[in-house]
C-alpha cells in the first residue's frame, strides 16, 4: 500500500523514559483512494547522543529502507533543536507541531514552569495567579491523598443530585491542557469542596469568592485551546488546512471574552498577545508555506480564512507558479516524446529561433493555463465543513489537473506530531502504573516494535 502513495509526509518524536532509555519513532501519513493512512514505520531505542547527525542518520536510513525518502512533503515535529537540525540536515521542509505552540502559549500566559519555587514573579498580577494555581494544585493534592476527604467529595456530589459523580484532577506541565482541566473540574465542583472543606479539619487554604470569580473567568478564556487541540489531533482526516482558520477563530474568541477580574483581563491579554507573537506568519511564504498552501486549497476554506489579503494573494501566486511547473514539464515530456518521434533535419539554421520561441510560448500558455486553473477552483461554491477535503479533490482530480495534485500532496501533512507521540503517550502511562517495575516499559515498547513488524508485511 504505502508503494502506491505519491507523497508522504513524516511525524517524528523522541522520548526519554524514567530510566533515561531513549526511544524515536517515526509515522508515515499518505492517502490511498482519497483515504488518509497513518503507518509507524519504526520505534527504535536510541543507543546513540541524540545530536542532530545522529537523528539524521538514523530517519535517513528508515526512510530509505521503505524507498520514501524521495516522496517525503515534510517532517513534522515539535520545536526540539535537535530533531529540527535533523530534518534540516536531510534538505526535508519542517513543519512545527502547532499543539506544542499552543501549549507554550498557555504555558507563557499561566507563568507555568517546572520549579514553582523559583520562578519569580514581576508584579502583584503574576504573584496572584502564582499563588491561586499553588491554592487550586494543594486543594486536588488534598482531596488525592485522603480517602476520607475523596469518599467525602464523592458522597456529597450525589447528595447535591450531580448525575455522575466526578473527582478532581491535577495539572502535570508535561500534560497539554491540564491546567485548563484543573481549573475547570474545581469549578464544575464548587459547592460540594466548599462544604466538605468547610467540615474537615487540617484542610489546606480555601479559596475566597474572589478567587473563584478569577476562576471562572479564566476557564471559558482556557477552553477553545482545548477544542483546538481537539480537532487538529485527529488522524482520520486532513488538518493541516484547518491551522489557520482555527487559530483566527481562537483569536476572534479570545477577543470576544469579557472577564469581570483584574486577573482575568490579565490573563487574557498574555493569551492574546502570546498567541499572536507564536502564530504572527502562519499565513507566510516563509518557513512554514504548508499552512497557507493547504489552506487556500481546502475548498471550504479558500481566501477568507485568512486574516490577511494580501497573504491569501502570495499564496495565490506561489501555487500559480506550482501548478504551471507540473503542466511545463508535462508539456516538456510531450514534446520530447514527439521529438524523438520526427526525422528533422538536423542541421536546420532556424532551429535557434525556434527553440526560443517555443519555449516563451510554452511559458506563456502554461501560466496562462495555471492561472486559469487556479480561477476555476477559486470560483467554486465554498465545501461544507465536515466535506470531506480529499475526497473533494480525489473527485476533481481530472477536470483541475494538476492543481488536484498539489491539493493532495500538502493536504497528508499532519497539523501536529501526535501520531508520533500517541506511541510514547501510551508507555509513559503504562509505566506510572508500574513504577516499581521501571523495566516494563521497554516491554511496552517493545511489543509496539513488534506490531510495527507485522504491519509492515501488509503495506
Amino acid at each position: 500500500m504505502l508503494n502506491n502513495a505519491r507523497d508522504v509526509a513524516i511525524t517524528t518524536d523522541i522520548w526519554t523514559s524514567m530510566n533515561t532509555d531513549s526511544y524515536i519513532t517515526i509515522t508515515v501519513h499518505f492517502l490511498i483512494q482519497a483515504q488518509l493512512k497513518t503507518m509507524v514505520l519504526c520505534t527504535k531505542k536510541l543507543e546513540c547522543s541524540h545530536t542532530a547527525v545522529n537523528i539524521c542518520d538514523l530517519m535517513t536510513e528508515e526512510l530509505n529502507k521503505w524507498n520514501i525518502f524521495d516522496k517525503v512533503v515534510a517532517v513534522v515535529t515539535d520545536g526540539g533543536a535537535n530533531i529540527k537540525a535533523a530534518v534540516r540536515l536531510m534538505n526535508l521542509s519542517h513543519v512545527p507541531c502547532t499543539v506544542h505552540k499552543l501549549n507554550l502559549v498557555i504555558q507563557q500566559s499561566l507563568l507555568l514552569s517546572d520549579n514553582e519555587e523559583t520562578r519569580p514573579c514581576t508584579n502583584t498580577n503574576e504573584s496572584d495567579l502564582n499563588n491561586l494555581l499553588k491554592k487550586c494544585r494543594n486543594i486536588v493534592g488534598f482531596f488525592k491523598r485522603s480517602e476520607v476527604a475523596n469518599r467525602m467529595l464523592m458522597d456529597k456530589q450525589k447528595q447535591l443530585g450531580n448525575e455522575t459523580v466526578l473527582k478532581l484532577k491535577q495539572d502535570i506541565r508535561t500534560r497539554w491542557n491540564s491546567t485548563f482541566f484543573m481549573l475547570e473540574r474545581i469549578m464544575k465542583l464548587k459547592e460540594p469542596i466548599t462544604i466538605v472543606m468547610i467540615t474537615l479539619k487540617n484542610t489546606p487554604c480555601h479559596l475566597n469568592s474572589d478567587e473563584w470569580n478569577i476562576i471562572e473567568d479564566i476557564v471559558p478564556l482556557l477552553r477553545p485551546f482545548d477544542r483546538v487541540t481537539v480537532e487538529l489531533s485527529a488522524e482520520q482526516y486532513p488538518t493541516i488546512s484547518t491551522v489557520i482558520p482555527l487559530i483566527r477563530g481562537l483569536q476572534m474568541s479570545l477577543g470576544s471574552k469579557n472577564p469581570t477580574t483584574l486577573l482575568g483581563n490579565f490573563i487574557k491579554q498574555r493569551l492574546i498577545d502570546n498567541t499572536a507573537k507564536r502564530f504572527e506568519s502562519i499565513e507566510e511564504q516563509g518557513l512554514t508555506p504548508h499552512f497557507s498552501r493547504a489552506t487556500l486549497l481546502d475548498p471550504r476554506c479558500k481566501k477568507v480564512a485568512f486574516g490577511l489579503e494580501q497573504n491569501a494573494n502570495d499564496t495565490e501566486a506561489f501555487l500559480i507558479t506550482e501548478t504551471a511547473a507540473l503542466i511545463r514539464n508535462v508539456s516538456n515530456t510531450e514534446q520530447a516524446t514527439q521529438e524523438m518521434d520526427q526525422n528533422e533535419e538536423v542541421d536546420n539554421v532556424w532551429n535557434f529561433l525556434q527553440s526560443r520561441v517555443t519555449n516563451v510560448q510554452s511559458q506563456t500558455t502554461t501560466a496562462s493555463s495555471a492561472t486559469s486553473l487556479m480561477n476555476q477552483y477559486i470560483n467554486m461554491p465554498h465545501q461544507d465543513f465536515k466535506s470531506n477535503v480529499a475526497m473533494f479533490w480525489n473527485e476533481h482530480k481530472v477536470v483541475l489537473a494538476p492543481l488536484s495534485d498539489i491539493a493532495l500532496k500538502y493536504s497528508i501533512v499532519p497539523a501536529t506530531s501526535v501520531p508520533a507521540e500517541r506511541i510514547f503517550s501510551k508507555a509513559g502511562m503504562y509505566m506510572m502504573i508500574h513504577k516499581s517495575q521501571t523495566n516494563r516499559v521497554e516491554h511496552c515498547v517493545e511489543q509496539q516494535v513488534k506490531h510495527t513488524k507485522q504491519v509492515q508485511k501488509e503495506y
